[in-house]
């Protein structure tokens, strides 16, 4: 369900009955995720999504009313070209200030194939660490942990990029693109130091897919300033059947999707400029100026020294930012 611009939530529906339709009438019924509600999944075969087939969605909501999509072309799609960086800076529009990282690009040659409408998705994955093993703390009595527990010193964090991504190559000669500009990411983060990954999805689409997913970016990059255009009003291709006046928002797309992943580390003549988080602060009059608030109140220093310095959870504890300490199987560092 929709909710107000003024107080953004996410609020799934459950209990409705979902089903895929193709346009030669075989029909796939979606089950809900038991641990995800409102999510709905189904396998479709191999021998089913056969580029160049169209396919629409049917759904029944608890409460009765029927929305349908409208069909949609699944076009094929071509491999993810070079995908690379380069190190640049930018100015925010907004404060002015300058910002040094590196810009991801990407390459597109789709040959001959018919699409020429293309969106891409990208997800980011870092390591980062924290400063300090968990060794010392105090929750009323001195605790020593021996050895220190490592366990929570490196984290790895993942993120879809909200910014969305589409190109089309109907104006152009040819069907391919160099250079297509992807995400920036900052020296002023975490996520240069010790290792970054890059997953990009590159999707084929329709040219009505193309058409609602390109006015979505338009609305997305608006700053909001005196002089910006109002957002526009975008049409999905979802509908009430039952009662047409009633707007669905949204866009049941069929898409064939191929991706790339690519690793950066110790990037050549960037400066990372993150500071850090952690700082440890001095107990002036020991653990008098703790309360059970704290506890447990995590300290540095050695047997003769513990007692003089506190560490917030920010610098024994990578979980704190909500990454997970769990290597993703496919980090090679």
């Amino acid at each position: 369900m929709a909710s107000p611009v003024s107080d953004p939530q996410y609020i799934p529906v459950s209990g409705c009955a979902v089903r895929i339709s193709d346009d030669k009438r075989n029909q796939f019924t979606m089950q809900e995720s038991p641990s995800e509600p409102g999510v709905y999944r189904v396998h479709i075969d191999n021998q089913y999504l056969t580029p160049g087939k169209s396919f629409k969605i049917d759904i029944i909501t608890p409460d009765g009313s029927a929305i349908e999509s409208d069909f949609d072309r699944m076009p094929i799609c071509p491999e993810v070209g070079e995908v690379y960086y380069e190190i640049e800076e930018i100015i925010s529009e907004l404060t002015g200030e300058t910002d040094r990282g590196i810009r991801f690009y990407t390459d597109l040659d789709a040959g001959d194939i018919q699409s020429r409408f293309f969106k891409w998705d990208v997800t980011e994955t870092w390591e980062y660490q924290v400063d300090y093993p968990r060794e010392w703390y105090y929750d009323g009595t001195v605790h020593h942990i021996f050895p220190p527990d490592y366990s929570r010193k490196v984290c790895w964090s993942t993120a879809g990029i909200k910014e969305i991504y589409t190109l089309s190559t109907s104006n152009l000669d040819a069907n391919r693109y160099t250079r297509f500009p992807l995400n920036f990411v900052s020296s002023k983060t975490s996520r240069l130091i010790y290792g970054y990954s890059l997953l990009i999805d590159q999707s084929a689409l329709s040219e009505e897919a193309y058409s609602y997913w390109d006015q979505m970016r338009i609305n997305s990059t608006g700053l909001g300033g005196l002089y910006e255009k109002q957002p526009l009003s975008i049409a999905g291709n979802l509908h009430n059947t039952e009662d047409p006046d009633v707007e669905v928002l949204g866009f049941f797309g069929a898409s064939s999707v191929k991706s790339k992943r690519i690793f950066v580390s110790n990037v050549h003549g960037l400066v990372i400029e993150f500071v850090g988080y952690c700082t440890p602060v001095p107990l002036k009059y020991g653990f008098s100026e703790l309360s059970p608030f704290d506890y447990p109140a995590w300290l540095m220093g050695d047997e003769d020294t513990y007692y003089k310095i506190l560490l917030s959870n920010d610098c024994v504890d990578c979980l704190y930012y909500g990454g997970t300490n769990i290597k993703p199987d496919f980090w090679p560092y």
